[in-house]
């Protein structure tokens, strides 16, 4: 697999390092309380919707598929999401939402000084999610980036959830508040859309996304989705997102990333992209980007 991490730090990176440092000094004194957890690797649950994974090696596990969406902080070492061609690297202090449904590869990796990986996972129940109400409409296709861009405010919300969600640490309905609270507040992040109501055009983007050369079609989607190939078309026109241009949205994305990380040539974005031809997937490239392939590896 092809790693996409040769990039340069996005704008406010200097900001969101901060943040994450500030959430790891209220969330690791946490992590500690719950030591006993560390005397072997693997996941632990420590209240009704307060989980921790750690491992003492390398590990990379294939095909991880969660039940209900998890939101997750990585505390020590590096966490690592594959999807296809695709991927994502994040390291202590990132907040992330893993989504229900789509298996990835998932790769941790302990840091060196310590020789421990740490996460802490808070599952929030799913009624709450829908009481937060429903995210807006996405400006653009959605991504493998799984990370949650950070606030003085989550910051604060996501500590007081995580404490209060110990075992007997507060009643049952402010844990719910504290939760509540942190669902607002990831309401408008594009990342955070799993935990909540997400259209049929999405949900077809993350398959679509597990394998983007694959030759998708309608039948092999629905049969996935639990629903015919015209009800799957139907659908999609309703909401107004053929499937013609769902699979250009995921495919071009992914080979926008491969030529702008330098990565790939073009070649090899046509392939990722599921294309024999360099010629139409330019042409479908520029429809879609409005610059050609060689113009965006350009930069």
């Amino acid at each position: 697999m092809r790693s996409l991490q040769s990039r340069p730090p996005a704008p406010g990176a200097d900001n969101q390092q901060r943040l994450g440092a500030a959430l790891l000094g209220r969330l690791r004194p946490l992590a500690a309380d719950l030591a006993p957890a560390r005397q072997k690797p693997g996941l632990f649950s420590h209240a009704p919707q307060l989980f921790s994974y750690c491992c003492f090696r390398a590990e990379r596990i294939a095909r991880v598929r969660v039940p209900e969406p998890l939101i997750g902080v990585i505390l020590r070492g590096e966490k690592e999401f594959w999807s296809g061609e695709d991927s994502r690297r994040y390291g202590p202090g990132t907040v992330f939402v893993f989504p229900a449904g789509p298996a990835f590869d998932v790769v941790n990796r302990p840091e060196a000084r310590s020789g421990l990986y740490e996460s802490l996972l808070v599952a929030p129940p799913r009624e709450l999610c829908r009481d937060a109400g429903a995210p807006p409409p996405l400006a653009k296709a959605a991504t493998l980036d799984l990370r949650v861009e950070l606030g003085e405010e989550l910051v604060e919300a996501l500590a007081h959830a995580a404490l209060g969600l110990r075992p007997s640490a507060l009643a049952g309905e402010l844990r719910l508040r504290r939760l509540a609270e942190v669902l607002l507040l990831l309401r408008d992040d594009p990342a955070a859309r799993p935990l909540f109501a997400v259209s049929l055009g999405e949900r077809v983007a993350w398959i679509i996304r597990s394998a983007p050369d694959h030759p998708w079609t309608a039948g092999e989607i629905g049969q996935r989705l639990h629903m015919g190939c015209s009800t799957l078309r139907r659908k999609l026109a309703v909401e107004g997102t053929p499937l013609r241009e769902i699979l250009a949205g995921v495919r071009m994305d992914l080979a926008r990333r491969l030529l702008v990380s330098g990565d790939g040539n073009v070649s090899d974005a046509a392939s990722a992209a599921g294309y024999a031809s360099r010629s139409h997937f330019a042409r479908r490239y520029r429809s879609v980007h409005g610059l050609t392939p060689r113009q965006h590896r350009a930069g």
